[in-house]
């Protein structure tokens, strides 16, 4: 019978266990057979096992098993809802624990007893998990979302706490008073610990606010050389160009027509392309109001004409309001421009055209490049982990995919056509 309800006990947290990872980790996993297969033979039946040998020793099987799984799953987002998860099933068990303590001297029945210790557990865990899917959902919008040395730092933290908590915490206590010393220290650990992720996360987000700003400063005196640039050429084509009509004036006086002919296509012609060539292709951006969305775009195109990349730009009409968050319509737009100009650096005579069409219902983005003529499948190359670029690359137009199934007002289009690789990215004014 102890058998039985230890098993019993063990699915029952691990069910609360998976249950709060799938509450913080905000984006939708899709779940396979194999995978429910994997999680029930290869963790939960594995870890009740150990845990009728090992007792707590288990924990760390279930827990360094779940890093692996949801790695494989979710990457770094899976690894921090696994830590944290576990962060809060210690918390909140404590929490239960008290709460037995204080019902256990009332004439109950044992097994009432554990019903009730198990409802408040799984409530107090669940209300928890929320909050901090709601932390997730906030953290999501800011620049700290894609972060690797702050997730990698939070992590970190997340570990110390979890280690400090298997090992120095007793396995067993011996009287309430003991039971409140270690409430003191739990507590007192997790305020600390809170407090330390707080200064780290202000801290991180200073520096990355910090570091954006120096980046835009930048990309802006950059912008500012490069119309500088054009200028100054112009202005030089604007003062030769009369020497440039005296000397053609002499063959028109002679009506040498076919010295005309020969001096234009040696002098002028080459002149006319050099100067188009090494100007700024921005027709109409002028109409994009979205200064985060501008700032992204202009970047690029600085990118792609420091890599002699033939790029433009239109903007038909003008453009205040785009109805995404501008954090992942920036992430969206800076994979796929990045995307296309490294595609661009292995072929010849590469272009990139980017428009931005605004219709009563939509706006719609179309940025097409020249794609190489080994391009694999599109269902390929939107699978997670795959690269034509090499190893630990790719996660780029996964990363797009995700983001844009996740949203019910944007559709994105993928196609190859006449040799183009082409995005359409529509964004529909209502969220419905």
């Amino acid at each position: 019978m102890e058998i039985i309800d230890v098993i019993l006990i063990t699915f029952f947290q691990a069910f609360v266990f998976f249950a709060v990872i799938n509450i913080i980790i905000i984006e939708k996993i899709n779940y396979s057979f194999w995978d429910c297969f994997s999680l029930l033979f290869g963790v939960v039946i594995p870890s009740t096992i150990l845990f009728i040998i090992y007792d707590r020793e288990s924990l760390l099987f279930l827990v360094i098993s779940s890093l692996v799984f949801f790695y494989y799953k979710k990457r770094i987002i899976g690894v921090i809802a696994v830590l944290s998860s576990v962060l809060i099933l210690v918390i909140c068990d404590f929490l239960a624990t008290w709460f037995y303590y204080l019902i256990n001297g009332l004439t109950i029945n044992s097994t009432v007893l554990f019903v009730i210790y198990s409802f408040v557990f799984a409530l107090i865990t669940f209300i928890t998990a929320l909050v901090v899917r709601l932390l997730m959902i906030k953290l999501k919008y800011t620049w700290l979302y894609g972060n690797k040395i702050y997730f990698i730092v939070l992590i970190i933290c997340l570990l110390v706490f979890f280690l400090t908590m298997f090992f120095f915490l007793p396995d067993q206590v011996a009287n309430v008073a003991e039971f409140k010393m270690i409430g003191i220290f739990y507590f007192t650990f997790a305020a600390i610990f809170i407090a330390i992720l707080l200064l780290v996360t202000i801290t991180t987000s200073r520096e990355i606010k910090y570091r954006k700003s120096k980046q835009e400063i930048d990309d802006y005196y950059n912008y500012t050389l490069k119309i500088e640039e054009v200028n100054n050429r112009i202005r030089k084509f604007r003062h030769d160009y009369i020497n440039i009509l005296s000397t053609m004036s002499e063959y028109l006086r002679e009506d040498d027509l076919e010295g005309l002919k020969a001096y234009y296509a040696k002098h002028i012609s080459p002149l006319k392309d050099h100067f188009e060539a090494n100007s700024l292709k921005l027709n109409g951006v002028e109409n994009l109001k979205v200064k985060e969305i501008k700032g992204v775009i202009t970047t690029k195109i600085l990118q792609a004409q420091e890599r002699q990349i033939e790029i433009s730009v239109e903007v038909a009409d003008e453009i205040n309001e785009i109805n995404m968050e501008m954090i992942d319509l920036s992430r969206i737009l800076g994979i796929i421009m990045d995307n296309a100009i490294e595609a661009s650096m292995d072929i010849d005579s590469p272009m990139i055209q980017i428009a931005f069409i605004k219709t009563d219902t939509s706006v719609l983005i179309i940025i097409m490049n020249k794609a190489p003529e080994n391009l694999p499948k599109l269902h390929t190359l939107y699978r997670e982990g795959f690269s034509t670029k090499g190893k630990e690359r790719g996660l780029g137009l996964s990363t797009l995919k995700e983001i844009t199934d996740s949203k019910n007002n944007v559709f994105l289009e993928t196609t190859i056509e006449n040799h183009y690789f082409i995005q359409k990215l529509e964004i529909m004014n209502s969220n419905g």
